[in-house]
C-alpha cells in the first residue's frame, strides 16, 4: 500500500500521514516530520531530535511490532501546539511494555555495543515527554513531545 499524505509538501499545524509499516516508507515519514518541524519553526536542534525519535519508534514498530508484517499500518500526527511539537504515531501492532526494555550497557566502547537496542532509550533522552498507551483493540499509541526551541 502507498503511502498517503493529506498534504505530504506542506503540513498545516495538525496533519498527519498514514502508510504500510514497510522500511522502504520510513523516508517519506521522516521527510513529513521535517517539513512539519520546519513550518512549525522548530530550530534545527529539535527538529533533528523529533525526526531521530520518530525513526527509532517507526522502525521498532516495523521489524518488532507488526514483525514486517505487509498488513501493518503506521499513522503519524504532528500537532503544533504553540510552544512544542507533538507527534502521535498510532499502529496496531501488539503493545509492548517498555518497562520490560533493559536499560543499556553504557560501559564498553561504541566499538563493542551491539548495532541495535538503543532505540526506546534515544527516545526518552531526546524528547521533552513521551508517552505510551497501549491499546491493541483501538490502537497502540505514542506521543512524543519536543520543545520547538532548544537551549542554547
Amino acid at each position: 500500500m502507498p503511502a498517503k499524505s493529506r498534504n505530504e509538501a506542506s503540513p498545516s499545524r495538525d496533519e498527519e500521514i498514514r502508510c504500510a509499516a514497510r522500511l522502504e516508507n520510513l523516508d517519506l515519514v521522516r521527510s513529513f516530520v521535517e517539513h512539519a518541524c520546519r513550518k512549525a519553526g522548530g530550530d534545527e536542534v529539535a527538529c533533528f531530535s523529533l525526526k531521530l525519535a520518530v525513526d527509532e519508534a517507526c522502525t521498532n514498530l516495523v521489524l518488532h511490532g507488526y514483525r514486517e508484517d505487509p498488513g501493518g499500518e503506521l499513522v503519524v500526527a504532528f500537532a503544533d501546539t504553540g510552544d512544542r511539537m507533538v507527534v502521535t504515531i498510532t499502529d496496531s501492532a501488539e503493545p509492548f511494555l517498555p518497562e520490560a526494555i533493559p536499560r543499556p550497557d553504557r560501559e564498553p566502547g561504541w566499538e563493542s555495543r551491539p548495532a541495535s537496542g538503543l532505540g526506546w532509550h534515544l527516545i526518552q533522552r531526546t524528547m521533552d515527554e513521551v508517552e505510551y498507551l497501549p491499546d491493541g483493540r483501538n490502537g497502540n499509541r505514542l506521543v512524543l513531545a519536543k520543545k520547538k526551541k532548544t537551549a542554547e
